[in-house]
């Protein structure tokens, strides 16, 4: 398939087999939120609660045809560790939970270029995440949070959270600039957790250090009506190239859905839970998570729609 892109797109610009994070706790799932039937969007952890989400966040700026939050640059601090070995988990895709999923796809001509300077932001708040179910990509959207697709951190094949992840913000080859963080919790929506539903595939990793006062974190953006013809940008860890080495590709968001945002940026596996940003009157935000690739005989890319409902999960992440 030829692909007609790269529109302007402007933006601002230990040796793992001895050191793991240790197990975290997962539990049986106990409600603390409302009785009665649950929303998909009702949010979960790793440790077993079920709880509400918050509706109102300081610093939200409202807008025409939707509302945001900024980003932060960071202070851009270095604090820079030598990875040793190599691959320490497969990449993670989609295609592992749902077998009519392709992975993420490069379409037509591989047109991603290499992130060489990953201590610019906001690459440097995108962060490659390695755990036991497989290798993803994350976005700080906070101190001590990060943003990714649900199915990088929970398997509903099987049921099981991952129960350890080490996230490396920055993550440039077998350096990283900004060392790293390990999780402490994990949270998706039941949604996903207990239907595994492609449409609320995303989640957030709760760190054990605020890495993101460094890196800097991207801002949140809800657009109520069609995002069609915004230009965008993905960038990520795929696992057709060098281990630990980050890519990224333009494009502009070719079809809106309720929950889902289509696209043409070549992606692979790997990549899933990269952030879709763009550079608009709130700084670098992202406009939705990239999970899925090409299947059904539609040729697009996609990701989860950041909706008033992500919004305001990814948000009451940020402060539990």
């Amino acid at each position: 398939m030829t692909k007609k892109k790269r529109i302007g797109l402007s933006i601002v610009s230990l040796s793992l087999s001895a050191v793991l994070a240790l197990p975290l706790a997962v539990g049986t799932p106990t409600a603390s939120a409302t009785s009665g039937k649950l929303s998909p969007h009702t949010p979960v952890s790793s440790d077993g609660t079920i709880f509400e989400a918050a509706k109102t966040f300081s610093g939200v700026v409202t807008e025409a045809n939707g509302s945001y939050v900024k980003g932060y640059e960071g202070t851009g601090k270095k604090s820079p560790v030598k990875i040793k070995g190599g691959k320490v988990a497969p990449v993670r895709s989609a295609e592992d939970n749902e077998g009519d999923v392709s992975t993420e796809s490069v379409i037509g001509t591989d047109e991603r270029t290499r992130v060489t300077n990953t201590t610019t932001y906001p690459y440097r708040a995108i962060a490659h995440i390695e755990s036991d179910i497989g290798g993803c990509t994350g976005w700080m959207i906070d101190a001590d949070t990060v943003a990714t697709a649900g199915h990088c951190i929970y398997d509903p094949g099987s049921g099981k959270w991952a129960s350890w992840a080490r996230v490396y913000p920055g993550r440039n080859g077998s350096t990283a600039p900004y060392g790293y963080a390990n999780a402490v919790n994990f949270f998706s929506v039941t949604g996903w957790t207990q239907n595994g539903d492609t449409n609320y595939d995303y989640g957030a990793i709760k760190l054990d250090k605020p890495i993101g006062d460094s890196t800097g974190w991207f801002g949140l953006r809800v657009v109520s009506g069609s995002l069609n013809g915004m230009a965008q940008n993905i960038s990520g860890y795929p696992g057709d190239k060098t281990y630990g080495t980050q890519w990224e590709d333009a494009d502009q968001v070719r079809e809106t859905y309720t929950y889902k945002v289509h696209y043409a940026n070549d992606t692979y596996g790997g990549q899933s839970g990269s952030p879709v940003y763009n550079s608009s009157s709130c700084g670098t935000c992202s406009i939705a998570i990239h999970t899925n690739g090409v299947y059904g005989g539609n040729p697009y890319n996609r990701g989860t729609r950041i909706t008033q409902e992500v919004f305001n999960n990814l948000n009451t992440w940020k402060n539990r």
